[in-house]
């Protein structure tokens, strides 16, 4: 008998059989939870949509190519707040984790009273998405976490690949701001949640694997390539957007390290590191 009724929200584009694979081990392997799926498709084009109609528990929105990570996850948002069937849990995840078999069941079996990080490691083990402290009030620090108990380990934000969210405290939250395409959105999603007073708790158990998809190779972070080339993949959706790393350095940390860590990266491409 399922025993948790969960809103499940996503963004996809192009990974059909990621996108597919991800869903099938949430509902194969948490006998334990009744899904339901908001998946914003963002106009992929490898038949996606299509694929996805095997599932009588999903729901596609329809992107326009331009929505990219936080648009699509504010489509989900969006459609879940208006969701008049009520639900045990929220779950936001993204599609290329390999979720352990009854991960999810695990984290719905704890205290509803808190917002819950599922950690996912590396093929290797290693923790990679997770919960997230924060180390400084001023500075953009982080240390990702993994709770050794199952009461979790309270943090101050989070990466969106597995959280789990309280249906009566999703109700209360805000989506992502506008500004965001494709960084960010999570990060200040969690700082939210904390500002409105809500915890976050990062569990003891890996939710699934998956890879760090941050490689310096032909970024703007890469010194090999020459200054011009690495402004534009700075300022590049996938990059470090000035406008929308000052919005999210000015909405969580303040003006003065807004002006600062915005400015500091334009520094170190000119100096070559």
């Amino acid at each position: 008998m399922n025993t948790h009724k969960i809103l499940a929200l996503a963004t996809c584009f192009n990974r059909r059989e990621k996108t597919v694979s991800a869903i099938s081990d949430l509902i194969r392997g948490n006998p334990d939870c009744s899904f339901t799926f908001l998946i914003a498709d963002d106009a992929s084009t490898d038949g996606t949509s299509e694929a996805l109609k095997q599932f009588p528990e999903v729901t596609v929105l329809h992107g326009d190519g331009k929505q990219f990570y936080c648009g699509g996850m504010r489509m989900a948002i969006a459609a879940a707040q208006k969701k008049q069937e009520s639900y045990d849990w929220v779950l936001l995840f993204n599609d290329d984790v390999q979720f352990y078999d009854h991960a999810i069941d695990y984290l719905a079996s704890k205290s509803n009273q808190y917002v819950w990080a599922g950690p996912t490691c590396d093929p290797d083990g290693k923790l990679v998405y997770s919960g997230i402290l924060r180390l400084s009030k001023f500075r953009p620090k982080y240390q990702h976490i993994k709770a050794d108990t199952p009461e979790g380990v309270r943090c101050d934000t989070l990466n969106g690949n597995c959280v789990l969210i309280p249906w009566h405290i999703f109700l209360h939250l805000d989506n992502m701001p506008a500004i965001y395409r494709q960084s960010f959105g999570d990060y200040d999603y969690g700082f939210m949640i904390t500002r409105k007073g809500y915890e976050i708790r990062v569990s003891d158990q890996f939710a699934g694997m998956c890879k760090d998809d941050t490689p310096i190779i032909r970024t703007w972070q890469d010194t090999s390539l020459s200054f011009r080339e690495r402004k534009k993949l700075k300022e590049s959706v996938k990059g470090l957007p000035f406008k929308e790393y000052f919005y999210y350095l000015n909405h969580n940390f303040g003006f003065l390290t807004a002006v600062i860590y915005s400015l500091s990266p334009y520094v170190k491409m000119v100096l070559g590191k």
